[in-house]
């Protein structure tokens, strides 16, 4: 009798253990760590595609407007709660209103803005696709006279997403942009892209017409600083090799010495730590010197120069200063710093732990040993 007592005792806190073990191992799985999904933006994605797609054309970026982003969120929210795609808003408002409420001032009192809408069930890739086989509304997209762009983003009650996207360009406001764009860069030698007043090229009053010529400095006060000819895509040293955050300041004059300022910041990273960027020149690697180009003579403009010999050495620029101007002898055409392929859906991403999910299963499992407990107690 006190062995088959002691056997049934036995038994019972074996089949304890064995439940408690597979209740450990439900809460141990539900704890591990998920691959979670990276937190994307659309709004976001789409301003990098857009953007991608102008390098694409040949044509510089837009800059992204905090105002022109708050016209076009607003416009997203109206329209998503209507489900219309429509430029009228619910309150009888048409863009060029919008924009001057959020207090953009462009051109012409606002006359110099647009705006496009799209609705679908796709993603950033799709909706700019889109656009681009409809010549009217990709005629905006590649208009040379808008600089600035807001990117506005909603969701239906269906699924169905909307879409606002704001152009404009607004006096003495002329956005650089530092390796196109890029947040980090592992080579202190970047390329500063510059734009131009393209809607109003005569300027007006105090404001800036084309500029055609630039300082560039890596403090504001352009102390000392020379004065050199506007170019699209500028080389420069950044003033210092240590990683860390860098700003590139530009100041833009036009014949009428009316000026404009520009910043743009750039992240130096450790090399090999940020995406592989084209070089200025072949063979030429990141913090080298550029060699500066030789000024044709009368006798010999026109004819073949000879290249620079393998191994000679050229002398370095100090830090944070120009880069001699690159003519198309040592390059043609200008790098645009940005990977320009084929625009693709992006890659699926990782789906993030589903903790509700979770939950249930460390609940099942806790009543579970609970009532298994409860019945071999019982016995």
């Amino acid at each position: 009798m006190n062995d088959r007592l002691m056997a049934h005792r036995y038994a019972k806190r074996r089949g304890l253990r064995l439940i408690l073990a597979v209740w450990v191992a439900v809460v141990f799985l539900a704890g591990m760590p998920y691959p979670a999904a990276q937190q994307s933006s659309p709004p976001v994605d789409f301003y990098q595609v857009l953007n991608r797609a102008r390098l694409n054309e040949g044509l510089a970026p837009l800059g992204l407007s905090t105002l022109l982003t708050q016209a076009a969120q607003r416009h997203a929210d109206d329209i998503a709660r209507r489900g219309a795609a429509s430029h009228e808003g619910a309150d009888g408002s048409d863009y060029r209103q919008r924009i001057r409420e959020a207090g953009y001032r462009a051109w012409n009192d606002g006359l110099l803005v647009n705006e496009v809408v799209w609705l679908g069930l796709g993603g950033p890739v799709d909706a700019l696709n889109w656009f681009r086989n409809r010549a009217e509304e990709w005629a905006i997209f590649t208009d040379t006279r808008y600089r600035e762009v807001g990117v506005g983003y909603a969701e239906d009650g269906q699924g169905v997403r909307y879409f606002v996207i704001v152009f404009g360009a607004r006096p003495g406001v002329l956005p650089i942009f530092i390796n196109d764009g890029a947040e980090v860069t592992d080579s202190p030698v970047v390329a500063v892209r510059l734009t131009n007043e393209e809607a109003e090229p005569m300027g007006e009053g105090a404001w800036i017409g084309r500029a055609i010529e630039v300082q560039v400095s890596d403090t504001p006060d352009f102390n000392g600083v020379p004065w050199q000819p506007w170019e699209p895509l500028l080389p420069w040293a950044l003033p210092g090799t240590e990683p860390g955050e860098y700003a590139v300041y530009v100041q833009f004059r036009d014949g009428a010495n009316r000026t404009a300022v520009a910043e743009a910041t750039i992240r130096l990273v450790e090399p090999g730590a940020a995406p592989p960027t084209p070089t200025l020149l072949p063979g030429l690697t990141g913090g080298e010197a550029l060699p500066a180009p030789e000024t044709p003579s009368p006798e010999t403009e026109g004819t073949p120069q000879p290249s620079p010999e393998v191994g000679t050495a050229s002398p370095s620029p100090p830090i944070g200063t120009p880069i001699p101007t690159l003519t198309p002898t040592f390059l043609e055409p200008l790098p645009t710093w940005t990977p320009l392929v084929d625009l693709e859906p992006p890659a699926a991403e990782a789906k993030p732990a589903n903790w509700p999910v979770i939950a249930g299963f460390i609940l099942q499992g806790v009543a579970l040993f609970l009532g298994a407990a409860a019945f071999l107690r019982r016995r």
